[in-house]
């Protein structure tokens, strides 16, 4: 029998029987066994008044070093939430947090990658044991290499500054 020739009485009980203690277990169970997971990696992208960007020298990223502040999420943890807290691991800076500037499913690990633009409040940048250096970069400045998606990040971010902070010179 297709789903489409369910009758609205069956679907009418089938949803009275998930509603049961048990099934809600079973169901929960089920989703967890067969519905695929995935990692979400959040950026934060700093820029600060001037227009520039902040930029982290990773002791884990051998091959391309410089990159934005970020990392995994921790469990339950939205993603908002994790941007800030991988920018203030990382660098000892609190933000203010802007709007999701970057959303995309990325690899060679796969992950849902999540950047937001975040305006950061004065302080002293303390880094973390994982990172050797922090710059901020002008935009016609950004080290190179950079990952193909840090890259899209920055200019998502530089646009959205560009048309509700400042004016900032857009990466080409």
């Amino acid at each position: 029998m297709a789903l489409t020739t369910i009758s609205t009485k069956w679907k009418r009980n089938l949803a009275s029987w998930v509603r049961l203690p048990l099934m809600s277990t079973l169901m929960r169970l089920a989703i967890r066994l067969i519905v695929p997971r995935h990692r979400v990696g959040v950026n934060a992208v700093p820029i600060d008044k001037q227009g520039r960007v902040l930029l982290l020298n990773h002791v884990f990223h051998p091959h391309i070093p410089w990159g934005l502040p970020g990392g995994w999420l921790n469990a339950h943890e939205s993603p908002a939430t994790g941007a800030l807290r991988e920018l203030l691991e990382e660098t000892g800076l609190h933000a203010t947090l802007g709007p999701a500037i970057y959303t995309n499913h990325e690899g060679p690990h796969p992950h849902v990658a999540i950047a937001y633009y975040v305006t950061p409040h004065p302080g002293t940048i303390t880094l973390s044991n994982e990172i050797i250096e922090a710059r901020w970069f002008y935009p016609h400045e950004l080290p190179t290499p950079l990952h193909t998606s840090t890259t899209k990040i920055i200019k998502a971010a530089l646009a959205y500054h560009q048309k509700n902070k400042q004016s900032v010179e857009v990466i080409p």
